[in-house]
């Protein structure tokens, strides 16, 4: 009897342990793209939408702006189901906690971008910026167009 109560708490830390974080939706209410070593702000069209959370999951919603991140390569539709990019294969490597309490987290992976025709695949690197539980700003730098690009995030109530 006692194995068998043994297992089911086993059990129930493994579950516990193993479970998968919630994804937290946000909209960027402010963007920013790197040129020449100076940051400036951008605007697009309509709204781009971020759905993330702190293991390293994205999935990013805006043509506009992943065919401007893709520099063209990945031939994006507003309002299509071709309109996303996902972040795969990531790997933490670095993990910063700053003064002001703010908790940084670099992965490495690919941003797949499904489109109407194919995929395309970059090499990226993602920043998550944290406070406390919230996802409040990302930085993508697509290593293959050597675009950056920083993100203030809003989070959908």
């Amino acid at each position: 009897m006692k194995k068998r109560y043994l297992l089911i708490i086993l059990f129930l830390f493994l579950c516990k342990s193993y479970g998968q974080e919630p994804i937290q939706e946000a909209y960027v209410s402010k963007t920013y793209v790197n040129v020449d070593d100076e940051w400036s702000e951008v605007n697009f069209s309509s709204m781009v939408n971020v759905a993330s959370n702190r293991k390293g999951q994205l999935k990013i919603t805006n043509a506009e702006f992943l065919s401007q991140l893709s520099d063209g390569k990945a031939n994006m539709v507003e309002k299509s189901a071709y309109n996303s990019a996902e972040f795969t294969a990531q790997v933490l490597t670095k993990e910063k906690t700053e003064k002001n309490g703010l908790l940084n987290l670099t992965f490495e992976g690919n941003l797949v971008f499904k489109t109407f025709d194919k995929a395309y695949t970059a090499a990226s690197r993602i920043i998550f910026i944290i406070n406390q539980a919230d996802i409040i700003g990302l930085k993508i730098y697509n290593k293959d167009t050597r675009k950056e690009y920083a993100f203030d995030l809003q989070i959908k109530d």
